[in-house]
């Protein structure tokens, strides 16, 4: 294959070459026919397949008409192929159902093939760093594991059914303020156990066909001109062999993307293919590294191409129930006081509907995941039908179109709010304009909207609360409220799977992927969102959502992974295979569930693990493993878990590798991250020896680490005769440790001039070779 590539390479012209390496207008590689090398054809898809009609073809627009577009009007969406939407990501991750997000990923591919596109730019997976960023609804949690599960079921989905993925954006694309320029600094740790690790985990266990890379710098460099980041991280450690691919316009230097590793330059630069080509031709660029490009975007355009089938129909109506499914498994019963919910024709006789949002839903985000969809389910729709007029149902939109407060119409909602049984209120929090200061501004759902919230709550205690929103939004006024039903922003299947959900018809099984703080400033990127201009400190370091609230003892108004059902839940047997694991060995870790209650409902077993005493600091506890089981009433299952040692591990930057320390560890079984249900302890032995290099300011506590170490420093004092072997002993140890200089300090201090700075070096190098020797033993 290689050799075919180099000939099909060596045929090519360098300006080929180069403009192989850049798009051939918005969407498309370029083809070069007379070559047989044809075009690959990409589209955005972050919740469903949008694709502007005519975006095929590649048309000069205008300078005026290129600064003029928009994704989000009414004849930019006339414009754009009509698909199913499901749910957001942050949406679907309440789900914790990787087989459900498969099953998407099946489905959006079959959609993309519908239309010829071979590329799925998605999906998207940065951390939910801070609830402000307004692309989080792209985004699927706070936590790296669940993240990366979730998007890799995404990628298995897409591949399984012949269309290409991009995960996206890589790497800390985590503020949409300045997003093109923004420098983000954050300290290693934090990076590759938060930033990366849910990248790492998609490429080890889906192996996309291509990584997009973000906007912005990391630690100064532009993540597609960051040769650490794109050849050493993602291709040599991880075995990445796909094509790096830019977001669109990230490219300032397309020289040192190049030797950095990035392969596909989107869209169309004829600026940077000219300066790339005058770079070969004058000897600032070494040819080979073009043609590194150039083999790996042939390997792609083979690979999506060769076996490509277009599909001349798809089951629509199929997608649609999809959809309605993830929904249904997605929407998070947030509370349930006296058991309001489900909604009963025996409790409820009259049924007050407030808000525009129950017939006018916020189902979806905008900028480039906006879908046109085909079929959307309007709540106030489906919550008429299931009434079956046994329970009569009043409406009043409550605020204007907006979302602002209009006397006359919160009026006439509160008034049917005062003679119904019971109340739903339809409120959320919409996005703001896609712009350079994309971020929204606060966590608050629209004004009108609290105004009907609190009104409605003042004139009917039996008010149920329905939410809307991409990301979390302040909730002071849900203990006015007998329940708070969180639907995201839920697809076009939302407003059937709500009613359903209200009425009993399914049981609510969706639980948190990011923690719901009870105020802004509770927040762990509070002090440094959305940054100084360009400059965002990642100042919270490894302490990310849920971390920062348990290391800090900070009560959120809903944890990390909660969420209700209208059954109960028991845990009980856990059963740990190993009470003592020697790595690189396998610890199963089995748990019972019970339904003890009265409906059939689906838990969310979720597995977190504690190192309660490490050298370096870590998070009280880290999720590692999490299982969706489904029970019958009175059903018992066993859930059985995994951890391996990578599980075990922290980053450590001194050895420039994940470290699975010997230590005790706690195992963590809960029903979300703050009720804990079981807990069990297994001592983990890593036969690795990682042991700490000594400098000649090292201090003794870190020298007397290694037994190693010590014993050849005391030689090193017997042979310059300041001690003697009879005074080897604890004793001396603990004298040693006690001292706080380095021990070149304490030396000079301390040996009459004996000790040289040519000694101490001397006998350092000794140390560390020890060291190693015994490292390698």
């Amino acid at each position: 294959m290689n050799s075919e590539l180099d000939k099909l390479v060596s045929r090519m012209s360098l300006h080929d070459k180069v403009m192989l390496c850049t798009g051939d207008g918005l969407w498309r590689t370029k083809s070069l026919e007379d070559l047989g090398i044809p075009s690959i054809l990409m589209s955005d898809g972050s919740s469903g397949v949008r694709f502007q009609k005519g975006s095929d073809v590649h048309r000069e627009a205008s300078f005026y008409e290129s600064i003029s577009g928009s994704f989000d009007s009414e004849e930019a969406l006339a414009m754009t192929h009509e698909a199913t939407c499901f749910p957001s990501a942050s949406t679907v991750s309440c789900s914790w159902n990787p087989e459900l997000i498969f099953e998407i990923g099946q489905a959006i591919a079959n959609e993309c093939r519908r239309l010829g596109i071979h590329l799925l730019l998605g999906p998207g997976m940065n951390i939910r760093r801070h609830p402000l960023t307004a692309r989080n609804f792209e985004y699927y949690s706070e936590d790296p594991y669940l993240t990366g599960e979730l998007a890799a079921a995404m990628v298995n989905g897409v591949q399984a059914n012949g269309v290409g993925t991009s995960p996206k954006h890589f790497a800390c694309h985590n503020s949409d303020t300045k997003r093109t320029r923004v420098n983000v600094t954050v300290e290693e740790r934090a990076l590759r156990e938060i930033y990366l690790a849910g990248f790492e985990r998609v490429v080890r266990k889906a192996k996309p066909t291509t990584i997009m890379s973000a906007y912005n710098k990391i630690n100064g460099v532009q993540t597609s001109e960051d040769p650490l980041l794109l050849n050493q991280i993602l291709r040599e450690e991880w075995g990445f062999d796909g094509v790096v691919v830019s977001d669109w316009g990230a490219i300032k230097d397309i020289v040192a993307a190049t030797r950095a590793g990035l392969d596909l330059q989107m869209p169309l630069s004829l600026s940077s293919s000219a300066y790339l080509e005058e770079a070969v031709l004058n000897g600032e660029l070494d040819e080979e590294l073009l043609n590194l490009r150039v083999k790996h975007i042939l390997q792609l355009v083979g690979r999506l191409t060769e076996r490509f089938s277009p599909l001349p129909e798809v089951d629509y109506a199929r997608h649609h129930r999809l959809a309605r499914e993830a929904a249904e498994e997605s929407i998070v019963l947030l509370k349930n006081e006296d058991g309001l919910l489900p909604l009963s024709s025996g409790k409820i006789k009259k049924l007050a509907v407030v808000g525009r949002l129950a017939a006018e839903p916020l189902y979806q985000g905008t900028g480039c995941a906006i879908v046109n969809a085909r079929e959307v389910d309007i709540p106030l729709d489906h919550i008429r039908s299931l009434c079956q007029g046994q329970i009569e149902l009043l409406y009043a939109s409550g605020y204007s179109s907006h979302g602002d407060a209009d006397p006359s119409l919160l009026s006439e909602a509160t008034a049917i709010a005062r003679e119904a049984d019971a109340v739903l209120v339809f409120a959320g929090a919409y996005l703001p304009e896609e712009s350079d200061d994309y971020n929204r501004t606060d966590m608050n759902i629209e004004p009108g909207h609290e105004r009907l919230i609190e009104a409605v709550c003042a004139a009917n205690p039996n008010a149920v609360l329905i939410l809307a929103n991409g990301e979390s939004v302040a909730m002071p006024w849900a203990d006015r409220a007998k329940a708070v039903v969180e639907t995201w922003f839920g697809g076009e299947g939302m407003g059937e799977a709500l009613a359903k959900i209200l009425f009993g018809a399914v049981n609510p099984s969706g639980k948190l992927s990011v923690t719901i703080p009870e105020k802004l400033s509770d927040t762990p990127a509070f002090l440094s969102f959305p940054g100084n201009q360009t400059e965002l400190h990642y100042s919270e370091g490894i302490y990310v959502g849920y971390r920062y609230y348990d290391k800090k003892q900070i009560a959120p108004r809903y944890p990390f992974g909660y969420g209700l059902s209208y059954t109960q839940f028991e845990y009980g047997n856990l059963v740990l295979s190993h009470t003592e694991l020697n790595l690189p060995g396998v610890l199963k870790v089995s748990v019972d569930v019970t339904n003890a209650g009265p409906v059939y409902g689906k838990e969310i077993v979720q597995l977190y693990l504690a190192q309660p005493q490490s050298k370096l600091p870590r998070p009280p506890q880290e999720l590692k493993g999490f299982a969706k089981v489904a029970l019958l009433p009175g059903e018992t299952r066993t859930v059985t878990l995994e951890l391996k040692e990578r599980d075990f591990a922290l980053y450590n930057p001194e050895f420039g590798k994940w470290v699975a320390e010997t230590s005790a560890y706690a195992i963590r079984i809960g029903a979300s991250s703050r009720d804990i249900r079981l807990t069990a302890d297994v001592r983990v032995v890593n036969p690795a020896s990682y042991v700490s290099k000594v400098r000649t300011d090292s201090g003794f506590t870190e020298l007397f680490e290694s037994e190693a170490a010590k014993q050849t420093f005391y030689q090193f004092l017997v042979e310059n005769g300041l001690i003697t072997p009879d005074m080897v002993d604890d004793k001396l140890d603990e004298a040693l440790k006690k001292a706080f200089w380095g021990i070149q300090s304490y030396m000079d201090m301390n040996s009459a001039g004996v000790i040289t700075y040519e000694k101490m070096e001397e006998v350092v190098q000794r140390i560390n070779a020890e060291l190693e020797s015994t490292e390698k033993e």
